[in-house]
């Protein structure tokens, strides 16, 4: 599914419906039953709200949460603000939209070819860890009370339970710049090294989040794709899977 980067993405973009009523909802109903969300005709959306790779807009009485699956896009007023995701098509087809929420200014779709996305009305997010636009020191804490996990690495920075919003792409990027390799089990970090992973994951993010998104990364969909030689240290890169997720990492310089 899309990553934090791209879900704040699309909430800033959605912010573009705050204040304004909802006139009509129309939904697959493959996705979700349209007949449940009818609700939310007539009410005004007050704010969007984030955290993780949740994305809700709140209305009057309910909040109306957007799940994207792997493959789906927002579209605000007929423009993406993502052009394309690593894992589905650069263009758009009217048959692929999942959900069409229009208001007196505008309209809001979500678009998925693989019919994955889905909604949901006043979602429960209490199981989610720290949101990964977190400062340091809350990331380097919920990091300290995980430090005896015998999961590898990668698992535990995947785990929306303890940081909401690192997705592959953006763990990979993380464990690279950091030098640690993604198989380690997390137990096996020294507190030096647990350290070093919030500094490098608000540094990715921040990178990354100017670039456009968790593809745009030294470890882009091309690079994946290719395994050329390590930028860094000149080693081939490796692919394997932790945790069921493709993994691209460096052997020599990820210890």
């Amino acid at each position: 599914m899309p990553e934090g980067l791209e879900a704040a993405i699309y909430a800033d973009a959605a912010s573009e419906l705050v204040g304004h009523v909802v006139t009509s909802i129309e939904v697959d109903d493959r996705c979700t039953d349209s007949n449940e969300l009818s609700i939310v005709v007539g009410q005004r959306v007050q704010s969007v709200r984030r955290h993780g790779k949740r994305v809700a807009l709140v209305l009057d009485g309910d909040q109306l949460e957007l799940f994207f699956g792997m493959t789906g896009r927002v579209i605000i007023n007929d423009v993406a603000p993502i052009g394309a995701l690593e894992y589905g098509p650069s263009s758009e087809r009217p048959e692929w939209d999942r959900l069409k929420l229009t208001t007196d200014v505008g309209s809001l779709r979500v678009n998925d070819p693989r019919r994955w996305a889905r909604f949901t009305l006043n979602p429960d997010w209490s199981t989610l860890g720290v949101d990964f636009l977190s400062d340091a020191h809350q990331l380097d804490d919920v990091l300290e009370r995980h430090r005896r996990r015998t999961a590898a690495v990668k698992s535990v920075l995947l785990d929306q339970r303890v940081i909401a919003g690192l997705g592959n792409m953006l763990v990979d990027e993380v464990l690279f710049m950091a030098g640690i390799d993604p198989c380690r089990t997390f137990a096996s970090l020294s507190a030096d090294e647990r350290r070093q992973l919030s500094p490098h994951i608000s540094e990715v993010v921040t990178r990354l989040g100017e670039l456009g998104g968790s593809h745009t990364g030294v470890l882009s969909p091309e690079v994946r794709a290719s395994l050329p030689a390590c930028p860094i240290d000149g080693a081939p890169l490796s692919r394997v899977k932790v945790s069921g997720r493709t993994t691209i990492f460096c052997s020599l310089h990820q210890r």
